[in-house]
């Protein structure tokens, strides 16, 4: 439930004009995921013991969607690079 959520908020988000860079939070929660699991298995702790720390992840993967799709990003001024050439 919390991944169609996350995708929602991705496709909001890159229509607001982050573009790639609202891919990162569902990206990086996935990469800590697929890490933090390898470590499990390699060191033979139960599986069930770490589902907490995978909800905290995927949680705050999907407050930063959340605050991308209220908050636009920042606009480079074109009129700083422009005044650079001329000189």
């Amino acid at each position: 439930m919390l991944l169609i959520l996350e995708i929602i908020l991705t496709i909001v988000a890159w229509r607001k004009g982050w573009r790639w860079n609202s891919l990162i939070p569902v990206v990086s929660a996935m990469v800590i995921g697929f890490l933090f699991g390898i470590g499990i298995g390699l060191s033979g702790i139960n599986v069930d013991d770490a589902k907490g720390f995978a909800i905290i992840i995927d949680i705050l993967a999907t407050v930063a969607l959340i605050v991308m799709c209220i908050k636009k990003p920042k606009q480079i001024k074109s009129d700083v690079v422009s005044d650079e050439t001329k000189n």
